[in-house]
């Protein structure tokens, strides 16, 4: 009896941590997948630095009401049937959804299905927000982009004055060689 009670502990602070240290967080449900789906999925998973678990939904309440980021209390509404936590630190919420929607269209079902996900600070509901999450960009692809704005019309700018530059030398030579 104490052993279990120890393992509930240890599960509650384990998820505590995942909660709190995670920006990108799937709830989903992978029922009526065979053991070899799973598995692929579950590779695919680690391969690409997201971690699964599957939880019980009664300790994953329980987690979600003692840690500090509030906002995640919207998950408690989907706590039904089974549960399974994709999370991640690295700003991989984009990753999670590509296998996800390779894997509907490889094996040609709706399972498994994406109950709700947090990522970059809003939450995505349904198998139908998998395309949102899809084209999401980070913060990094986002900086990335405004920087190639900004660095194409530099680049022009700089041609141009080069190219000006090349004209003002060549008149100014022609000018000294007509003196």
């Amino acid at each position: 009896m104490k052993e279990n009670k120890n393992n509930k502990k240890d599960i509650l602070l384990n998820l505590n941590k995942i909660l709190s240290n995670s920006n990108t967080i799937y709830l989903m449900d992978f029922f009526n997948l065979n053991a070899n789906q799973t598995f692929f999925l579950r590779k695919s998973f680690y391969e690409n630095g997201v971690k699964m678990i599957v939880v019980k939904n009664s300790l994953l309440k329980k987690s979600i009401k003692n840690i500090k980021n509030k906002k995640l209390k919207s998950f408690l509404p989907f706590l039904k049937k089974n549960t399974s936590i994709l999370f991640s630190n690295n700003n991989l919420g984009k990753i999670v959804s590509i296998i996800i929607k390779k894997f509907h269209s490889m094996e040609n079902i709706k399972n498994p299905i994406l109950k709700i996900a947090y990522v970059q600070n809003d939450f995505y509901i349904g198998n139908n927000s998998l395309d949102l999450l899809v084209n999401i960009k980070s913060k990094e692809e986002l900086i990335i982009d405004i920087l190639h704005n900004l660095i194409n019309p530099l680049n022009n700018t700089i041609l141009s004055l080069s190219k000006i530059s090349n004209q003002i030398y060549d008149i100014l030579k022609y000018l000294s060689i007509k003196k």
